[in-house]
């Protein structure tokens, strides 16, 4: 990084943790910058109203000085209406936050990741339109990223996907036809929706969540997230034997 002060950024708070006795590392995604980690000095002293606004689903504009890999926040401002996300649509915001944390490197510049964010974060709060905000963020996340999938030709022999077949897909080579059921099976239907970014027309929305879920897992190496343990534990609660 050249410059030592940046003023006014767009960023949201993706993640925070204490940092020694009265501070916070909190991690912002901003979209020149990406995702990047800043010091919030005196902010767990009780006086500090900048913790008061560093939390999750909140437009905000930070500042901040320093060449490190921890430059120190100078100033936040909150910019327009946060959200008040409760239940399913908390623990989705959670994991959006977490695939951020976790897939986007370092100061990696995503400026479209970034304008998918709020929306994505307003739509999770509606069951209706959460799956696919959710599709669209994850396959844009895996694009920003380098690892776009395969979606419009099989592997192997490199033949168009026909959205009347059906195809086994291998991570992270791609899709084969099969006439099986055995695997990560998917319509080509939903392939070439997901190619197309045509989210609207998925008719099967499990098999598009069970792709990404799995293109995602690959990537993470295995890594188990927090808000799936969130939604373990919601799935319990709504069970009959709780009801």
């Amino acid at each position: 990084m050249s410059q030592s002060r940046y003023d006014l950024h767009p960023a949201y708070v993706i993640h925070s943790r204490s940092y020694r006795d009265t501070s916070l590392i909190v991690e912002v995604f901003t979209p020149a910058q990406g995702r990047m980690s800043l010091l919030v000095r005196g902010a767990k002293t009780g006086k500090s109203k900048k913790s008061l606004m560093l939390q999750p689903f909140r437009k905000l504009h930070v500042s901040w000085a320093g060449r490190g890999e921890l430059p120190v926040l100078s100033a936040v401002e909150e910019v327009g209406a946060s959200m008040r996300l409760q239940g399913e649509a908390l623990a989705c915001g959670y994991y959006v936050n977490e695939l951020v944390y976790h897939l986007l490197p370092r100061y990696e510049q995503a400026a479209e990741l970034f304008v998918l964010y709020w929306p994505v974060v307003e739509a999770i709060n509606n069951p209706e339109t959460r799956d696919i905000a959710l599709r669209q963020f994850e396959f844009s996340l895996l694009e920003q990223t380098g690892y776009e999938p395969l979606l419009s030709h099989e592997w192997q022999s490199g033949n168009a996907v026909e959205p009347s077949c059906r195809y086994r897909y291998s991570i992270p080579e791609g899709p084969e036809l099969t006439e099986s059921d055995k695997g990560l099976v998917i319509s080509g239907s939903t392939l070439l929706a997901l190619h197309n970014r045509n989210y609207d027309a998925l008719g099967n929305m499990k098999e598009a969540r069970d792709l990404a879920r799995a293109l995602l897992h690959f990537q993470l190496n295995g890594k188990e997230l927090l808000s799936r343990s969130l939604f373990t534990s919601m799935a319990k609660l709504q069970s009959p034997k709780n009801v």
